[in-house]
């Protein structure tokens, strides 16, 4: 049985893909760089706010980055939950692991990522949320999933990571624990079968079928 389920947030948990997108282009008409479309801005998720933006951009300049950062992050912060959803069968899966210990780990910054959580009404689940800008290095450095492990007394073969990206497929294998990742994401299911998971699951529910089928 698994103690321990620590979840990714984007793609997996929550559905944030149009409002990143509004965000994303919000901050590339303030350069005057014409918009992306959002498939060519979802591939640009995952590796932190830095990331995006630069990719976004496509520059290496340090200010430039910074700057778009900040705007990014305003307008961000007064629309980051005009679209953000839930997943279908999200909290019916928090639900089902409710008597073990659950936690969050995300490569995006708080106080994004606690405040969408508490407005969609499932922090409470979760008895640690680390975001993109703690002292943790961002995944899939393991040292965020390790140290809940540590701190919870939870060995490897009882911690699952539900994810939805190689990304986090990636944080799974480098901290040795078993992985499942959800293709409703922002990582097509032929990507992710390919990168050799302990499973891809279309949804949710999927999800809990697995589970009871492996005896978590």
């Amino acid at each position: 049985m698994k103690r321990l389920i620590i979840y990714d947030l984007d793609g997996t948990l929550v559905d944030t893909r149009e409002d990143i997108a509004r965000a994303a282009n919000h901050m590339l008409s303030f350069f005057n760089v014409p918009s992306l479309d959002r498939p060519v801005i979802e591939r640009f998720v995952g590796k932190g706010l830095h990331h995006l933006i630069k990719s976004c951009l496509k520059t290496e300049d340090t200010k430039q980055i910074e700057k778009g950062s900040k705007v990014y992050r305003e307008y961000y912060a007064k629309h980051m939950l005009d679209h953000t959803v839930l997943y279908p069968g999200a909290q019916g899966a928090l639900n089902f692991f409710k008597d073990r210990l659950q936690a969050v780990i995300t490569n995006k910054p708080n106080p994004y990522s606690r405040q969408i959580l508490e407005a969609l009404g499932i922090a409470g689940y979760f008895v640690e949320i680390v975001a993109g800008d703690t002292d943790y290095p961002k995944k899939p450095d393991p040292t965020a999933v390790l140290s809940i492990m540590k701190r919870e007394k939870v060995e490897t073969d009882e911690t699952l990571f539900v994810g939805d990206s190689l990304i986090d497929i990636e944080t799974g294998r480098n901290a040795g624990i078993e992985t499942v990742v959800i293709s409703h994401g922002f990582e097509g299911e032929e990507t992710l079968q390919s990168a050799n998971s302990a499973g891809v699951v279309g949804s949710f529910d999927e999800l809990l079928t697995f589970a009871r089928q492996k005896g978590w």
